[in-house]
């Protein structure tokens, strides 16, 4: 039924959580009914904003709640795939924070469990969702720019003070660095628009924090047609960087920013410009200001997360997605 309100729980009361739970505000054909956590008063504070939502430090007590729809998981990394595997052996659907797990079989694992009980599995890309991606997509869609030749992206911010302290540096619960934070992002996108990659190659290394996990990452991927992608992402990145390049045989696509994200990632926006016939000319360009509202792109995978369940299909990115991008990640850190 289209008129139908879905009941959602959150694990993981931190920032993400906080965010998600804006957005299930902000969407009117969802509620939130529960709240986990191990920080019991942070779970309170943000079931506190809603109206008869309830608490538990255990996320099990979530899962016992029967007319709960799907739940959004929002933990550090290494917690994400078994927390959606029980969740989907629960009944209810997912829709897990990138990347989803610290290992291709755990996501696997979990992809299998919600084909066999036909539940959606979103990882929560939410780049893709940006207005400068959906405006690319469009735009690709028309030839503009021909066929894709390459794509060179980058990605990255200075960190903040303390940054060795947090637990995305404590690979016993990040399972990675900056590859498996911001890196999975690139790769995702990147494979949207060139899908699977058959060459990869590429070093992930600790060039400056004081860590066991990697600050930078370099990767080249190259796909059956030949299309190749350049990536590098950054903890080092003392001046914010969001740039994505899409070349082809006819002109290119330029995306740089995030709108409002953290970081000052700068003004959303996306160039297109289409080379001169007699590739010497300077090319033309034309600039599109894209949205400034950075939970546009939540709500926006809120709303395919949701259309997945009611139309019973696979949501877009999936399970599967997020399976392919760490078998990128794994080929990297196994070099």
């Amino acid at each position: 039924m289209i008129g139908k309100k879905y009941n959602f729980g959150i694990i993981g009361a931190g920032r993400m959580g906080a965010r998600w739970a804006s957005v299930l505000k902000m969407y009117g054909q969802a509620s939130l009914r529960a709240v986990a956590d191990q920080n019991l008063p942070g779970a309170k504070e943000l079931a506190d904003q809603f109206k008869n939502c309830r608490v538990f430090s255990d996320p099990r007590q979530l899962l016992k709640i029967k007319d709960i729809d799907a739940v959004v998981i929002a933990v550090p990394h290494k917690f994400l795939a078994p927390l959606s595997i029980e969740v989907l052996k629960a009944g209810k659907h997912v829709l897990s924070e990138k990347p989803a797990g610290v290992s291709s079989r755990e996501l696997a694992e979990a992809v299998k469990t919600a084909k066999k009980r036909r539940l959606s599995y979103m990882v929560g890309f939410n780049h893709r969702f940006h207005p400068g991606y959906l405006l690319a997509k469009k735009i690709i869609k028309t030839k503009k720019i021909g066929d894709i030749l390459f794509i060179r992206a980058r990605y990255g911010f200075g960190g903040r003070l303390g940054y060795e302290k947090e637990w995305r540096m404590n690979k016993n619960f990040s399972g990675g660095g900056e590859l498996l934070d911001q890196g999975v992002h690139m790769i995702d996108l990147c494979r949207m628009f060139l899908g699977n990659f058959h060459k990869v190659c590429g070093l992930a290394e600790n060039l400056y924090w004081n860590s066991s996990v990697d600050d930078n990452a370099f990767l080249i991927l190259k796909n059956k047609q030949n299309q190749i992608a350049s990536i590098h992402v950054s903890w080092t990145n003392w001046d914010p960087i969001h740039n994505f390049e899409i070349y082809g045989t006819l002109g290119y696509i330029r995306i740089e920013g995030l709108g409002n994200a953290p970081h000052s990632y700068g003004k959303e926006k996306l160039t297109l410009g289409l080379r001169s016939k007699n590739y010497f000319d300077a090319p033309k360009e034309k600039e599109f200001l894209c949205g400034a509202d950075r939970n546009q792109s939540l709500l926006k995978e809120l709303q395919e997360f949701i259309s997945s369940i009611r139309e019973k299909r696979v949501p877009r990115p999936s399970g599967e997605d997020g399976y392919q991008a760490l078998k990128i990640v794994e080929k990297i850190y196994k070099k």
